[in-house]
């Protein structure tokens, strides 16, 4: 297992899942790639002009970056994370054991891209793309993420094969009950285009929104290396890959490889944020909040107004239910810690429609 990394925040959920580093700005997406050295540095762009005096237009940050920038809508910005090129020098996993001769000590290196993703786990993007990481990264990547129960992790493995080795990993691994599996995989055997990148931006740019029913994208073409029966096999794998849809370029479905779908692991995290962030910022704003009724009806409707905003997006299907503790019924140890415990709160998030089935009778 990875590590947890703690967020600080007085606001704390406990999410039961049913069948911030903050920067100045939030960054719609993210880039992650290798450093060229052993540290982590990390800076947002809102044009390729800006982004070019960092990454030259020979590389495979500049080129993804440009292809979410031909997005309609997509105005970013985006956030560049340059992981260090080695493992941590700080261990995580120590274990000591004693021997006849003194002791031994045991590590696990925390591999670099962890190490870099880590300190801005919490800068607000929801989808990260890769440039040239290896698929030992991915995978630790991926493995992080998932504990964490942060970011849509969006790959784009060249070939079936990689795709394979994957999909093995994550579904060797993203199998925890009430946890969502948070990477996909976009196939294309091309190496001049990144219709992950666009995909994500598109999505971005245009939440909430299915990956199946993103298309049309100018880097989305059907791929010609690959046969219908690769399309099975993808399929067969919870990737995805860009098909003909009766002449829209399409992406083939819109599910992670643990086969849940991209956008309830999003919508589960924008609503989690949400509530967080707006609960964080009514106790900023006041400086002394009473242990009362009055401040718990306060909060209340801090909740309901989150409800009412997530409700006219279309993230949510069922306005949330909330459930209070009135200060009579609250512990007195609870009150002298000044905590409150006493929210439940139940939504239900909104899914859309993929496929149509019809019945149909025709008379000679």
């Amino acid at each position: 297992m990875s590590d947890i990394v703690k967020q600080t925040t007085d606001v704390h959920f406990i999410v039961a899942i049913h069948a911030l580093t903050n920067p100045d700005r939030t960054p719609s997406v993210a880039i992650g790639t290798k450093n060229t050295d052993a540290t982590t540095k990390s800076n947002i762009y809102d044009d390729l002009d800006s982004l070019s005096a960092d990454y030259k237009e020979n590389t495979g940050v500049y080129n993804q970056a440009a292809a979410m920038f031909e997005v309609n809508g997509f105005r970013g910005p985006i956030e560049v994370i340059a992981y260090p090129n080695v493992d941590s020098i700080t261990p995580s996993g120590v274990q000591s054991q004693g021997t006849g001769h003194g002791g031994k000590v045991t590590a696990t290196p925390t591999p670099g891209i962890v190490v870099g993703i880590t300190q801005h786990l919490f800068d607000g993007f929801k989808y990260l793309v890769l440039d040239g990481a290896t698929e030992t990264e991915i995978e630790a990547l991926s493995d992080f993420l998932y504990d964490n129960q942060r970011i849509m992790l969006v790959t784009q493995p060249n070939s079936i094969t990689a795709l394979q080795t994957l999909a093995t990993h994550v579904a060797g691994y993203q199998n925890v009950k009430n946890r969502l599996g948070n990477t996909a995989a976009i196939v294309e055997t091309a190496k001049d285009r990144y219709p992950a990148a666009q995909a994500v931006a598109y999505a971005a740019a245009n939440l909430p929104v299915d990956f199946q029913h993103i298309g049309n994208l100018s880097q989305f073409e059907p791929d010609t290396d690959l046969t219908t029966d690769d399309y099975d096999t993808i399929a067969g794998l919870n990737a995805t890959l860009v098909v003909n849809k009766a002449g829209d370029y399409m992406l083939l479905n819109g599910k992670a490889l643990a086969g849940n779908y991209i956008d309830q692991f999003v919508h589960t995290q924008l609503v989690i944020d949400t509530l967080q962030t707006n609960l964080q910022k009514y106790l900023n704003r006041k400086n002394f909040p009473i242990y009362n009724d009055a401040t718990i009806k306060e909060m209340t409707q801090t909740i309901n107004a989150v409800s009412t905003s997530l409700l006219q997006k279309g993230v949510l299907y069922t306005a949330i239910v909330v459930n209070s503790v009135p200060r009579a019924n609250v512990l007195n140890s609870d009150v002298a810690a000044r905590k409150y415990n006493g929210f439940s709160l139940s939504a239900q998030i909104a899914d859309d429609i993929d496929q149509i089935n019809a019945k149909l009778d025709l008379t000679l």
